[in-house]
This record gives structure tokens, C-alpha cells and sequence, in this order.
């Protein structure tokens, strides 16, 4: 028999009108067919009683669901810890139990949509760490690359004011430990206010010694006026501190009315200002270290400023004892198209082939530096233009072998006082000759 036809996929009520047909109306048609005289034979006996056994085979079926429905129900709520409710009937057993499991099941859901809510809001949070980590992360990695500082501190200015969702965030520095206030980034305010605001207050930021907060659960009266100087309802500021000593202030704010800051908030604010502590202070020693270097790190000669410094000295001296002083510059013509074609290495390694056969023309007297990115440099102690010259010839001759055939050099030569009287004059004239050669 087809298993979607059987009795037992049949409804209870079905069954129950079926059960009742069978004991109770067949067994009355025969009944009434005896008491008007017809005769039954002794099979239509036997199947009268069959039939009612089937009927009352489905009644017995029927109850045996219920009880077993609620035995397993009862089952059930053991498994989960509940007390199971006591009843005269099996029907009333199970109603009760359908009734404790469907409240049950209610709380159930109610608990699991807590927690998805709770799961939402928890998911949110984790989003905002992750992206507070990941700004800082860009942050330190533009850092790294040599990205300008004003330019990193304004990245993190962005980021922190959308983080945070406030309308105004801004950062002052001061360039020196000496020096005022300057505004280094600001987002949903103009500099000018923030400007305005950072003058006249050399006295107090540098007493702030923690997170000054000014909302609607904290008001001290000493920083209201703070706030409305820069136009806002709720303000924050973290000074930057360095060394013990205030250089800077990290400000955000919004005008949102019964706004408070939260704890979290006002920790990503702390770390914001940390950060912009360690690039103030990065800066600080890369300024003090570039005033200390003396070296160009490529080439090996002296840097820029030093081979200047000590030009205006050899000058000073050939000028008191009534001296020449020469110098000679060399210039990759078309060093930033040589670079373009093949590429930095190669053409950093013919600066330094330069560099290298300079110091062989050189005096142990004279002294090689690089004066542009371009171009290399000698002061030539007691040398006039004509020997100064006849220096530069034999250095052509050397690069002329060792420097690639595509390299185009200019040579310059130049003497003192004849030139110029000082290193700055000397430079603009051998400049002048290469503009004009």
C-alpha cells in the first residue's frame, strides 16, 4: 500500500470518525436488517465482527499516539532540566506539557534574539577596533615611507573624526619645545578659529595634565568657555606630551545636545595623541640628526650644507692671506631622464662612479662633497681657474671610461675672489655657467 495513502498519515479526527463508522454504524444497518426479519448468514457475521475489531483497533491506535506523545513529551522536559506537571488524564498531562514547552520555546527565542542584538552590537565594536588598528597601522606604515608628518597627522585627524563620528576634530603642534601653538590638521573647522583658539592659552594647555572632557555629564566650569569658543556643545582634548612637557593638543568635538563621552571614546582619543607624540618626537630627532650629518650617505663626500660650510671657511682663509681658492662642480646633464630609462640603481651607481674617481683627482687637502642631486663638487685649496681646469680635464678622462656612454656630464669651473667672495656666490656662478653652456 501506497505509504501516503495508510491509515496511519491519516488525521486523528479522520480516524476517529472512521473508528466510530465502524463500530457503530455498520454494526446498526446489520442490526436493523435482523430486526426486520432478513437473515444473516454466518459470514456477514464474521465480517460484521471483523469490521468492529478494525474500529476498535483504531481507537486503541488513536489513544496509543496520545500516550505515547506525552510520554516522549514528558521525556522531553526532563532533558532540559524542567519539572514535569502532574494530571488526572494523559490528555490533560500533555496539554499541560504542550503549554510549558510552548512558553518554553518563547523564552528560547526571546533569549536568542538578545543575544543576536548583543552579538550586533559586540560585532560593531570589534569592527571599530579593527579599524582604529588598521588607521594606525596605515598610519605608522606612511610614516615609515617618508610620507611628510603634517600630512600623516592629517590622515589620522580624518579618520579619527569619522571613527568617532564628531564634526570637528583638530590637532596643534608646536615645531619647537620654545615655540607656540601651530595648527597642523583640522576637519569641520577652519584653521583660523582653531588658530584662534591655541593664542592666549600658553599658560593653560601647558597645565592640562590629562583628557579635558566638556559634555552633558561633565561640565567644569574652568574649560566651558572652551567649548564655546570653538562653537561646540561637547569638547575633548588630550594634550600631546613629550618628555614631561606639553608640545600639542588633539581636539574633537560635535554639537549634538545630552551627548556624553564614553570610556572607549575618550581611549581612542588617548591613543590618537600618543601617536602624533611619536612622529612630533620622530621629527624632532630627524631635524636634530640631518643638522648633525655631515655626509652625503650615496657618494661618501660631504652633504650640501657641509661642503657650503666649509667653502665659505677655505674662502675666508685664501682671503686673509691673499690666496686662490678653486672649485670645480660636475653635472649629470640628463640625470633624471637616464633615471627614468634605467631606473635608480643604475643611476645612482654612476653618481657613485663619479664620486669615486673625483676623489682619486683630488689632493688630500681638498675636500668633495655632492651640492645637488645631481651634481658633484671640490674646493680646491690654493688652486687658481687654469689649475683648476687642468683637474676637471683629468676627471673628464676618467668618467669618460667608467661612466655609462649615455650619461651626459657639464663641467664647471670657478675661483675666488675672482667668482665671488662667498660660498653662496661662488655656487651661483658655476650655476650661471651651467645654464648658460
Amino acid at each position: 500500500m501506497n505509504k501516503n495513502n495508510s491509515l496511519s498519515n491519516l488525521s486523528l479526527k479522520r480516524r476517529m470518525w472512521i473508528a466510530i463508522s465502524l463500530i457503530t454504524v455498520l454494526p446498526l444497518i446489520i442490526f436493523f436488517y435482523y430486526v426486520y426479519g432478513y437473515d444473516i448468514s454466518f459470514w456477514a457475521t464474521a465480517i460484521l465482527g471483523t469490521i468492529v475489531f478494525l474500529g476498535w483497533w483504531i481507537v486503541f491506535e488513536v489513544f496509543s499516539s496520545i500516550v505515547g506523545m506525552c510520554t516522549r513529551s514528558r521525556i522531553a522536559l526532563g532533558r532540559i532540566g524542567e519539572e514535569v506537571p502532574s494530571a488526572s488524564d494523559e490528555v490533560q498531562n500533555l496539554e499541560s506539557i504542550i503549554n510549558l514547552l510552548s512558553d518554553k520555546v518563547k523564552d528560547s527565542f526571546s533569549q536568542l534574539k538578545d543575544f543576536t542584538r548583543m552579538t550586533g552590537e559586540l560585532n560593531k565594536e570589534v569592527s571599530k577596533k579593527v579599524l582604529i588598528l588598521s588607521t594606525v597601522l596605515q598610519a605608522n606604515d606612511l610614516f615609515s615611507k617618508e610620507t611628510p608628518a603634517e600630512e600623516v597627522i592629517k590622515f589620522l585627524a580624518n579618520h579619527l573624526k569619522e571613527l568617532m563620528e564628531n564634526k570637528v576634530c583638530f590637532c596643534s603642534l608646536k615645531e619647537s619645545l620654545l615655540e607656540g601653538l601651530r595648527v597642523v590638521a583640522c576637519e569641520g573647522i577652519s584653521s583660523a578659529k582653531v588658530k584662534e583658539f591655541g593664542e592666549g592659552k600658553d599658560s593653560e594647555i601647558p597645565r592640562i595634565g590629562k583628557i579635558i572632557v566638556v559634555d552633558n555629564y561633565s561640565k567644569p566650569a574652568k574649560y566651558l568657555s572652551w567649548a564655546k569658543e570653538l562653537g561646540l556643545n561637547n569638547l575633548a582634548i588630550s594634550p600631546i606630551i613629550s618628555r614631561g612637557q606639553i608640545v600639542g593638543i588633539v581636539g574633537i568635538g560635535n554639537k549634538k545636545d545630552n551627548f556624553s563621552f564614553g570610556k572607549d571614546d575618550l581611549d581612542v582619543l588617548n591613543l590618537f595623541s600618543q601617536n602624533v607624540t611619536l612622529i612630533w618626537e620622530h621629527q624632532r630627532l630627524s631635524s636634530k640628526i640631518e643638522e648633525l650629518e655631515v655626509l652625503d650617505h650615496l657618494t661618501g663626500l660631504y652633504n650640501e650644507k657641509m661642503i657650503s660650510k666649509r667653502l665659505d671657511e677655505e674662502i675666508k682663509r685664501a682671503t686673509a692671506y691673499q690666496r686662490p681658492c678653486g672649485f670645480i662642480s660636475v653635472k649629470v646633464v640628463n640625470y633624471k631622464d637616464f633615471q627614468k630609462k634605467s631606473g635608480q640603481i643604475e643611476a645612482e651607481r654612476n653618481l657613485k662612479i663619479i664620486a669615486k674617481n673625483l676623489k682619486k683627482c683630488l689632493r688630500p687637502i681638498d675636500m668633495g662633497g655632492r651640492i645637488s642631486p645631481d651634481a658633484l663638487g671640490a674646493i680646491l685649496i690654493e688652486k687658481n681657474k687654469r689649475q683648476s681646469q687642468e683637474i676637471a680635464s683629468s676627471l673628464d678622462s676618467l668618467l669618460k671610461k667608467g661612466c655609462s656612454e649615455e650619461i651626459e656630464l657639464l663641467f664647471s669651473v670657478a675661483e675666488s675672489p675672482i667668482d665671488g667672495i662667498s660660498a653662496t656666490e661662488l655656487l651661483s656662478f658655476v650655476r650661471k655657467q651651467k645654464k648658460n653652456k
